[in-house]
């Protein structure tokens, strides 16, 4: 244990003057680095004047004597441990007899009872400062987050213009309008599955390029009976059925790259704010609806939806949870296709590590 304790303690005071060790000298029994000197039982050479030499052997008794030529860093011996100013002795040495140990630190001491977990403490702490400080944690150049889960609402904007309605004399009955693709608000939701997301430092953790790849879904519920098919110019057409639920699905394939922020790369619950793009590819799309007459109905199809989509994207929060808003820049069907201009967007909570 003895052995254990001086080279711990030799190692701290190593780094402790490791910016002052210009020279490494070894002797039998003595190890001279930089200004400080280790001395071992059995010789005591210490180089500098005579006063220190006289210092030096009266610490002789202590067994180890490891000194800096401005202070005494670390004394040991069979029954002491003294680091500076502060001395652990053992039960034979304790002012108490009834405790096993006594750490003396300043003008204060710290007793153990024998065999059990009552201590006490007496002295003054007034000129005594005992601080604990945690490590700041190794920051990675690229971090990497598998897994991230989104929970969100979802709908649109509408922003087909009047003009581009057919006249209404020249109509289908069935002929849907986009008023008739108002959505069931409480309903249409927003779930994204992000397989992967990575984090790259642009500037000491503080700002990060963040980019990943997952999966963005969209329920689309509807209020009135819409229908889909895949019949070549009526993809979307007013039912005579009343529908006890009625949806679109889409799914999309996206790539989301962002500008991040946050404010202490130490403190995983830290401010955090990202900024950015992302482009998708629609991979499905499909219907479903229930009704009494019909039952369960699922039709899969393309319903001249845009292939492609664009969208700003933003998060904000601290620690693992987090807001996050996805507003598309591009139609949701194809503009080729139909004269209906509709602009997703959602907004959620994200459950992320970054």
């Amino acid at each position: 244990m003895k052995t254990a304790i001086l080279i711990t303690l030799t190692l701290i005071t190593l780094s402790a003057n490791a910016q002052n060790d210009s020279t490494f000298n070894k002797k039998k029994d003595t190890i001279k680095i930089g200004n400080m000197v280790i001395v071992g039982d059995n010789s005591i050479s210490i180089e500098g004047t005579s006063s220190r030499n006289k210092s030096a052997r009266q610490n002789k008794r202590n067994g180890v004597y490891i000194k800096s030529f401005s202070d005494t860093l670390v004394t040991i011996n069979d029954d002491t441990v003294k680091v500076g100013s502060m001395l652990i002795v053992n039960k034979k040495d304790a002012e108490d007899p009834h405790f096993k140990t006594l750490i003396k630190i300043g003008d204060a001491s710290y007793g153990k009872e024998k065999g059990g977990e009552l201590g006490w403490i007496k002295g003054d702490f007034k000129k005594t400062n005992i601080s604990i400080v945690k490590s700041s944690k190794k920051l990675k150049p690229i971090t990497t987050n598998w897994w991230i889960l989104d929970l969100g609402y979802a709908n649109y904007v509408d922003n087909t213009p009047l003009a581009a309605i057919p006249n209404y004399l020249m109509r289908p009955l069935n002929f849907v309008t986009s008023n008739d693709l108002k959505l069931n608000n409480v309903k249409s939701s927003n779930v994204n599955i992000w397989i992967v997301q990575q984090k790259a430092s642009l500037y000491k953790n503080y700002l990060n390029l963040k980019y990943g790849v997952g999966f963005e879904m969209y329920n689309f519920r509807f209020d009135q009976p819409i229908s889909f098919s895949n019949t070549a110019g009526n993809n979307i057409y007013l039912d005579n059925v009343k529908f006890r639920k009625n949806k679109l699905f889409v799914e999309y394939l996206t790539v989301p790259v962002q500008l991040n922020y946050q404010s202490n790369p130490d403190n995983d619950k830290s401010f955090y704010v990202s900024l950015g793009v992302s482009t998708g590819y629609l991979i499905q799309s499909h219907t479903k609806q229930i009704s009494e007459e019909r039952g369960k109905k699922k039709v899969n199809g393309n319903f001249n939806l845009n292939n492609f989509k664009m969208a700003t994207i933003g998060e904000l929060g601290i620690g693992s949870i987090r807001l996050y808003g996805s507003f598309n820049t591009t139609n949701l069907f194809d503009k080729n296709m139909t004269y209906l201009d509709m602009t997703p967007f959602a907004i959620g909570v994200r459950f992320s590590k970054f």
